[in-house]
């Protein structure tokens, strides 16, 4: 009975123990205590009954009861500390509960224990009965108690080394750059201290705690219960401090003390997420602005135009542009300009519904994706909404600036289906806005693209004739009247294209000046006719014209000093002719240039004076080698009195200030009948001759002798008039009688 109790004591204890530890019950270290203890009360009872003390023994049930439960109830709690703690506080603690219990158990049960007496003592236990007794039980308490402290030792270095092998372990984990959690049924086992220290928590708060608590949304919890350490994905944590993390998550399954779990592999990489993040926004929005930018709303338009699709409703596509916004940068600096291109971008977001679509495509043009327009007025009424927003007057820093802009705007699938074709039918649009005076809103006609796409392969077929040299210089004599020599030419671009013949110089100059081509033409006529004139007589002289175009945008100084150059042609026999729009846009910087080019020993001579508002005033702020008179004062000039006058006072004025005067477009000899007492003058017009090739120059010396002798002649005779005649002469030739 003695070994029963013994061996009741060790099955209860394996069981329990085994229970407590391994078991995947939800109160297992609760059950496996109980056992335990039920074990210790069993060993108790058995080895009561198994004392042979010549006496009955008899048992209070309640005290059995009592005793029974309360080995459970020390067992249960000794062992879910633990289990659930491992350090060696929590282990002594939960050994001294147990002990407690067994002490507690033990009285309990002697104190409802009672024992009849059957025989004298003294029949049963003779002197050497006690001493055979005495001397087993001694033998029988050291070999426990040795067997005991082997297995207590054998324990004690298996639990060293498995403590050296957990250390080791431990000290690899927290080695890792990553970090390292195992999670067995949503629940962290362990962790190491990388984990600690992305999170800022301690071991104590992260053991036994769910995954989701660290996790910052549903899906993250999903993330990392289904990832595999074959393909890394994202995650989000939340740290101690509230905010949250993005790491990247591996995990596989792995044996955790015999039982299948995950171990999951995090790294940190919430800057390069930022970074990545920062790197698609600049991908799509602009920097300054903070617009979406082209690549963005095109993306943008085709998405909106195939909901629309979908459901049958209609879309508008607006562009913007801020008018004479270069002005700004020129006059108060690039730092304003884009000052102001902040601010209209929040004008933009202000003025525009919320379903709305707004980005900066470049420079200072703007552009718009309305969806779900009910109508083309609401589509008007919208786009003029944000040119009066816009074009309300602010300040940046200590400049005030009063702002407009024009915008254009095109209808899907009225106007267009395809997303390029409606956005060139908007840029039409505005083009047509900024042609009717700016600050205002034009919708897409349809007559004004087929203007407009004229306009365009006009564009493309001047390029290709500027890069394959298909331009041509005609050249238009100017000859003194009062000798009729010849004494230079100017010099005309012209464009003989292919398919459509002949094409005005007045179509498309405008054009290579808006596109920025009149740079190229411009530098090209100015080599090509310094070339030309290099074969003339060196008395005569080739005038070039000068578009403001390339007094804003290129260095003409260096332009014309290059062609002086590579031609080896004397600057003297050069004349550099300008209109006042030069003069107009920047005044002073013009007068800059003019000065440098003056200095290379060219002449300046002012075109088309007389049609401007302040060409008198230029005279002036400038010396100009010579004044042309426009040909719109010549033509019928011998029916009109008060042109007559304009002229003879423009000549006399020019005179006076030591300037040359030639006049344009004499075609007869009525209106040049008219200068009859003005024969210090130059003539150039078809009269004379119309512009000619470079290879008829030779020919148009000998040809035109007789028509030029005749001319010369008509002036030579005025001058044999009477006193009379002699004296109106006089007075024409003072600017204040004349006028």
């Amino acid at each position: 009975m003695t070994g029963l109790s013994l061996a009741v004591m060790i099955v209860a204890s394996i069981c329990g123990w085994w229970v407590a530890s391994r078991s995947k019950l939800k109160y297992s270290g609760l059950i496996g205590g109980g056992v335990v203890g039920a074990g210790m009360a069993s060993m108790h009872f058995v080895g009561i009954v198994s004392m042979d003390a010549g006496a009955a023994v008899s048992f209070d049930r309640m005290s059995i009861l009592a005793a029974t439960l309360i080995a459970m109830l020390f067992g249960a709690v000794s062992a879910r500390i633990a289990i659930s703690n491992q350090r060696m506080s929590a282990n002594l603690f939960a050994a001294s509960l147990l002990v407690v219990g067994f002490a507690s158990m033990y009285f309990t049960a002697m104190a409802g224990m009672t024992l009849i007496p059957e025989v004298p003592a003294r029949l049963v236990f003779g002197a050497g009965n006690a001493k055979v007794m005495a001397l087993t039980v001694t033998i029988v308490v050291m070999s426990l108690v040795g067997f005991g402290l082997i297995f207590a030792l054998f324990d004690f270095h298996l639990g060293g080394r498995r403590q050296a092998e957990n250390k080791r372990i431990r000290a690899l984990a927290d080695a890792t750059f990553e970090g390292l959690i195992i999670v067995r049924d949503g629940q962290i086992r362990d962790a190491n201290i990388r984990v600690m220290e992305m999170l800022g928590l301690k071991q104590e708060d992260l053991s036994g705690r769910p995954l989701s608590e660290i996790a910052v949304d549903a899906q993250s919890v999903n993330i990392m219960a289904e990832a595999n350490d074959i393909l890394p994905r994202t995650a989000g944590l939340r740290c101690s401090d509230g905010t949250e993390m993005i790491v990247q998550v591996l995990a596989r399954q792995i044996d955790f003390d015999g039982e299948a779990a995950r171990i999951i592999a995090l790294r940190d990489v919430s800057s390069e997420e930022k970074a990545k993040a920062k790197i698609m926004h600049m991908a799509h929005h602009d920097g300054l602005t903070g617009l979406p930018n082209r690549s963005h709303f095109c993306e943008q338009l085709e998405a909106a135009l195939k909901i629309a699709w979908d459901d049958g409703t209609e879309v508008a596509v607006m562009v913007f542009d801020l008018d004479r916004f270069k002005d700004v940068n020129d006059v108060h600096g690039h730092a304003t300009g884009d000052a102001l291109l902040i601010a209209v971008a929040e004008r933009f977001l202000q003025a525009l519904p919320e379903e709305a679509f707004a980005s900066r495509l470049s420079g200072d043009e703007f552009a718009v994706i309305l969806p779900n327009v009910t109508d083309r007025v609401a589509a008007v009424s919208a786009a003029q909404h944000v040119v009066d927003t816009i074009g309300a007057p602010l300040d940046i820093g200590n400049v005030h600036i009063n702002v407009s802009a024009s915008g254009g705007l095109t209808m899907f699938p009225l106007d267009g289906e395809a997303p390029d074709r409606l956005m060139n039918q908007a840029d039409l649009a505005l083009y047509r806005a900024k042609k009717m005076g700016r600050n205002c809103v034009c919708e897409f006609d349809p007559e004004l693209g087929a203007l407009t796409q004229e306009r365009r392969l006009i564009e493309n077929d001047l390029v290709n004739a500027v890069e394959n040299d298909l331009l041509e210089l005609h050249y238009q004599p100017q000859a003194a009247v009062r000798s009729g020599e010849v004494v230079g030419f100017e010099a005309l671009v012209r464009w003989n294209d292919p398919q459509r013949g002949f094409v005005p110089p007045a179509e498309f100059v405008p054009i290579a000046e808006e596109n920025g081509l009149i740079l190229k033409i411009g530098q090209w006529v100015l080599e090509r006719a310094c070339r030309d004139a290099m074969a003339w007589p060196d008395e005569q002289r080739v005038s070039v014209n000068v578009s403001p175009a390339q007094f804003k945008q290129g260095n003409v100084v260096n332009t014309v000093e290059q062609a002086l150059k590579c031609t080896g042609l004397d600057p003297a026999r050069l004349v550099i002719e300008i209109t006042e729009g030069v003069l107009i846009d920047d005044e002073a910087r013009a007068l800059k240039l003019l000065r440098h080019l003056k200095s290379l020993g060219v002449s300046i001579a002012i075109d088309d004076f007389g049609t401007g508002y302040a060409s008198l005033n230029y005279l002036r702020a400038f010396p100009f080698d010579k004044i042309k008179i426009d040909r719109a004062f010549m033509t019928g000039i011998q029916n009109d009195s008060e042109a007559q006058i304009i002229v003879r006072a423009t000549i006399g004025l020019a005179q006076d200030l030591g300037m040359g005067v030639v006049i344009e477009g004499v075609e007869c000899f009525d209106e040049l009948s008219v200068l009859y007492d003005q024969p210090d003058v130059l003539l150039q017009g078809y009269l004379l001759s119309r512009p000619i090739t470079c290879g008829e120059i030779s020919d148009f010396h000998e040809s035109s002798t007789g028509l030029r002798k005749e001319i010369a002649r008509t002036f030579q005779q005025d001058e044999k008039i009477d006193d009379g005649a002699v004296t109106r002469h006089s007075r024409a030739r003072n600017p204040r009688s004349a006028a």
